[in-house]
């Protein structure tokens, strides 16, 4: 996963800028967590025109528990 998808999750997240913030291993936790995700999900969007966070939006009920509570831990954290 490249930064690109990881800035977007912590958009959607609630934590827009804070990606820069984040230590190596949360980016890590994030990218391992969330990838299997937006490749079943979103297969073939890439991030940088909408269609990603789109796509991510209308699949929300769909993501998987851990990259769920992978988000909200680390914008938990953020605030």
């Amino acid at each position: 996963m490249n930064r690109y998808i990881v800035a977007f999750l912590l958009t959607s997240a609630g934590v827009a800028s804070a990606q820069q913030q984040l230590s190596m291993s949360q980016k890590m936790e994030l990218r391992d967590n969330c990838k299997q995700d937006i490749q079943q999900l979103c297969p073939g969007i890439q991030p940088g025109n909408g269609e990603l966070m789109a796509c991510i939006k209308e699949n929300k009920a769909k993501l998987s528990g851990i990259c769920t509570s992978t988000i909200e831990k680390l914008s938990a954290a953020r605030k």
